[in-house]
């Protein structure tokens, strides 16, 4: 572990003292274990509010908070909305280490028939996860377990997007490329279609060949 710093132990020793605590090895060794990997800046920040708002010495977790640390962590019940999707292998499901983790708790219990007990099961685990990661200053790693379902991934991967877990660079990985609009609307011609459905087509691709001059010329 690398070595106090003087600005590290400027913020603890500061905060120790408007709270009126004793400095001790122990305690100042415990929070630079959780705390020391953070930016001097973003703790000297989430210090400075803490002291603003309590009138209590801050735990490592009250400041790993602050810092940003748990942001993006679900809350236990949108957690296990989540976990509960892995109990069907169709579905495909994207999640954290800590959901996946305390769903494979919860899951022996789940498959005994004991919805309410599995929940139950879940929640302690996770929290009890979240809490360590939070501890340790972990970061949050979200992973696509993909399902047998096809239209259910898309779903599943488009809604993470929307929530914040994925961001759409890496949600294209799961997704399916864009077919061309083109080579469709031929092949459908090409395969019979009644009168009405040609010139459908044909007004179709018209439209998208006068869209595609103008963003030529534009």
């Amino acid at each position: 572990m690398a070595k106090i710093t003087d600005d590290f132990l400027a913020v603890i020793g500061g905060l120790l003292e408007i709270y009126g605590q004793q400095a001790s090895t122990v305690k100042v060794n415990i929070y630079w274990s959780t705390l020391g990997q953070y930016p001097i800046q973003s703790l000297k920040a989430a210090a400075n509010a803490w002291v603003r708002k309590s009138q209590f010495m801050p735990k490592p977790a009250d400041l790993i908070k602050l810092m940003g640390g748990s942001s993006n962590h679900l809350s236990p019940d949108e957690a296990w909305s989540i976990a509960i999707l892995a109990s069907d292998e169709t579905n495909t499901v994207v999640w954290t280490n800590e959901i996946a983790k305390a769903w494979a708790q919860a899951e022996i219990v789940y498959r005994n028939g004991d919805k309410i007990g599995a929940r139950r099961t879940f929640i302690d685990a996770y929290e009890r996860m979240v809490d360590e990661s939070m501890m340790y200053g972990r970061a949050i790693e979200v992973f696509v377990s993909q399902g047998s379902d096809k239209a259910k991934r898309a779903d599943a991967i488009n809604h993470a997007v929307f929530t914040g877990l994925l961001t759409q660079e890496r949600a294209n990985h799961y997704l399916p490329k864009p077919e061309n609009t083109f080579a469709m609307l031929e092949c459908k011609t090409e395969q019979g279609a009644s009168s009405k459905s040609m010139m459908h087509i044909a007004s179709i691709k018209q439209m998208l060949k006068t869209g595609r001059a103008c963003v030529a010329e534009s």
